[in-house]
C-alpha cells in the first residue's frame, strides 16, 4: 500500500443498528461512539496498491489487527468502558523499525456510557473470601486472561448472533456495589434466561477455555480470531472441549446458575484486542462484506 491511500471510506455502526457504509471520512459522519461499543471500519485501496506490507490499526495504546475485504481492509474497533471521553484518533498504519508509516487517521469521540450502579445482596462466604478461596480466584482470572491474550488468524464470519433467547438486564458497564462494598464494573451482559435453555456461539470460533471457576461457575471462552473472544458464564452444563471448533448458533451449553450467580442467567461477555465491549454491541453490526 502507498501513501495515496486517501481518506478512508467509513463504516460505522452501534447498538441502534447499522450506519450507511458508504460515508467518506472528509463529509459529516456519526463518530461519537459510546464506552464499550464496538464499531466497525473498512479502508479501501486504490487499483494496485496493497503490497503485501503488514497494515495495523492502533487506538487508545492498543494494537487493532486488519482483515481483507474486498476493497482493501477492514477493522472491528473495540471502546473500552474505561477508556476516557473525548476525543482519539483511530491511526492506520504500517509498522516500521524506527517510525510507522502513517496510512490513514480517524478522529473518534468516546462517549460516556453511563453505566448507572448496581446494588447486590450475596452470601458473605461469595463475598468476604478466605485466603486459600482468594488464592483459587485470583490464579482462575490470571488463567482467562492468559487464554485471551493470543491474537489468532481470523475465523468469525458475517454477522454475530445473540448467544441465548432470553431478556438482557443492561447490567455491562454497571459499577457493582456488594453487600455495601464498592467493586469493579462488571464486564459482561446478563441475559435471564429458564434453567437449561441453549447457549450458543456467537460466530465462528476455537475453543480455548472450559472450566468450572468459583465466581463464573461452569465457563467456556472461545477465540474467534483476530484478538476477538468471547465468554461464557454461570452456565449449568457444557457441551464442547478445549479445542473444539465451534460454528455461529452451535450449542456450547445451557444456561444455569453456577459459581457466584443469583439465578439462572447467562453472563455474556466480549474482549476485543483487550477491550471490555458490550457483546448486544457487537451482534448489531451488520457486515457489509465477507472474508
Amino acid at each position: 500500500m502507498c501513501a495515496g491511500l486517501g481518506m478512508a471510506v467509513i463504516a460505522f455502526f452501534c447498538l441502534i443498528g447499522p450506519v450507511s457504509s458508504g460515508v467518506k471520512a472528509d463529509l459529516p459522519a456519526p463518530r461519537v461512539v459510546k464506552q464499550g461499543s464496538v464499531i466497525a471500519l473498512t479502508f479501501p485501496l486504490k487499483a494496485g496498491e496493497p503490497g503485501n506490507a503488514p497494515i495495523v490499526g492502533r487506538f487508545q495504546g492498543r494494537e487493532v489487527p486488519t482483515f481483507t475485504t474486498p476493497d482493501g481492509v477492514g477493522v472491528l474497533l473495540g471502546v473500552d468502558m474505561d477508556d476516557p471521553p473525548g476525543p482519539a484518533d483511530f491511526v492506520l498504519e504500517i509498522p516500521g523499525a524506527a517510525h510507522p508509516r502513517i496510512l490513514d487517521r480517524v478522529p473518534v469521540t468516546v462517549a460516556s456510557g453511563d453505566f448507572g450502579v448496581e446494588t447486590l445482596t450475596l452470601p458473605k462466604a461469595q463475598v468476604d473470601l478466605d485466603e486459600t478461596t482468594l488464592k483459587r480466584v485470583r490464579e482462575e482470572q490470571q488463567t482467562a486472561l492468559a487464554v485471551m491474550q493470543p491474537v489468532t488468524p481470523r475465523l468469525w464470519e458475517g454477522n454475530f448472533v445473540v448467544s441465548v433467547v432470553g431478556t438482557p438486564r443492561g447490567t455491562f458497564g454497571q459499577r457493582r456495589v456488594i453487600n455495601g462494598e464498592p467493586r469493579q464494573p462488571h464486564n459482561g451482559e446478563d441475559i435471564s434466561a429458564p434453567l437449561g435453555t441453549p447457549v450458543v456461539a456467537t460466530n465462528r470460533g476455537i475453543v480455548r477455555m472450559v472450566a468450572e471457576q468459583f465466581f463464573s461457575g461452569n465457563s467456556v471462552i472461545i477465540d474467534h480470531g483476530l484478538g476477538l473472544y468471547s465468554m461464557y458464564f454461570h452456565l449449568a452444563t457444557t457441551a464442547v472441549k478445549p479445542g473444539d471448533e465451534v460454528q455461529r448458533n452451535q450449542v456450547i451449553g445451557t444456561v444455569g446458575a453456577t459459581g457466584r450467580a443469583s439465578g439462572p442467567h447467562l453472563h455474556w461477555g466480549v474482549r476485543l484486542n483487550g477491550a471490555r465491549v458490550n457483546p448486544l454491541s457487537l451482534s448489531a453490526i451488520q457486515f457489509p462484506v465477507t472474508p
